[in-house]
């Protein structure tokens, strides 16, 4: 594995994505060249793989090529990516999935990651979602419908629940921030596994976690449990009530927290 160096202007608009590629090469076994960039900033000097700069270097780098082929390999072997194809069908929005996030594929020699070719790419995310729900559901229509079937029960057997019994787990849904005007689905994926095993029947709970999409479907659940949870905030005055001790408590936790690491700073 070689490396290079190179100082960029902390101005430019990609630093930020090249921390996030950073954070990746941290945590994950990555093969390729690095470069390491001189953020300019707190960040300091970060490792990204050198494909990522490789057009602003001025080197011939053709992302739309490789995104064109990542496509073919897709459609013409669905089933080596029906974990990807599944969620982009299922999932309220794939883009913000775990599987979405670390969704690999090889070029030549080299593996790529998705997000970071579909950025260099310039084509929007939302064009590659609607070729990939075109090929999921040429390949995979059958497994998307009892899937779909799958999140309808879910929904169902939640709202058979006593009420009293499942309004204590919709408090935490729905106090967790917006990130970026986003919903926190990966917050809400884990409220809602730790709801299902608890809370619904066995059976279907184990379908859930079974599933080849069980991220998809809990996503699914927890956005429900928020919504939910909204809906009877603005039609129930003693849970409205709850909900705004609720957020008291949570702002004091997060002002006592700022004063502590203040006084630990120098």
């Amino acid at each position: 594995m070689g490396s290079l160096w190179m100082i960029v202007d902390p101005a430019t608009t990609w630093v930020g994505r090249a921390a996030e590629q950073s954070f990746r090469l941290r945590s994950q076994p990555v093969t390729g060249v690095f470069v390491y960039i001189n953020t300019g900033t707190e960040l300091g000097q970060i490792p990204i793989l050198h494909s990522f700069v490789a057009g602003i270097l001025g080197e011939d780098v053709d992302s739309k090529k490789i995104i064109t082929d990542f496509l073919n390999q897709v459609r013409l072997h669905p089933q080596n990516f029906k974990k990807l194809l599944l969620t982009v069908a299922l999932h309220p929005k794939p883009e913000a999935s775990v599987i979405w996030e670390k969704q690999t594929f090889t070029f030549g020699k080299e593996t790529r990651y998705l997000i970071d070719e579909i950025l260099m790419s310039g084509l929007s995310t939302a064009f590659i979602l609607t070729k990939l729900k075109q090929y999921s559901d040429a390949s995979f229509s059958r497994q998307i419908k009892d899937e779909a079937d799958l999140q309808i029960k879910m929904v169902n057997a939640t709202q058979n629940l006593n009420k009293a019994v499942l309004r204590p787990f919709l408090y935490d849904p729905l106090l967790l921030p917006m990130s970026g005007g986003e919903l926190p689905y990966k917050e809400l994926s884990g409220l809602a596994r730790h709801f299902a095993q608890h809370m619904l029947p066995r059976d279907l709970a184990q379908q859930i976690m079974k599933s080849d999409v069980s991220e998809a479907h809990l996503a699914y659940l927890g956005s429900y449990l928020r919504t939910h949870a909204k809906t009877l905030e603005k039609k129930d005055p003693h849970f409205k009530r709850q909900v705004e001790i609720a957020r008291k408590w949570q702002r004091e936790l997060e002002q006592r927290r700022k004063k502590r690491g203040t006084k630990k700073a120098p």
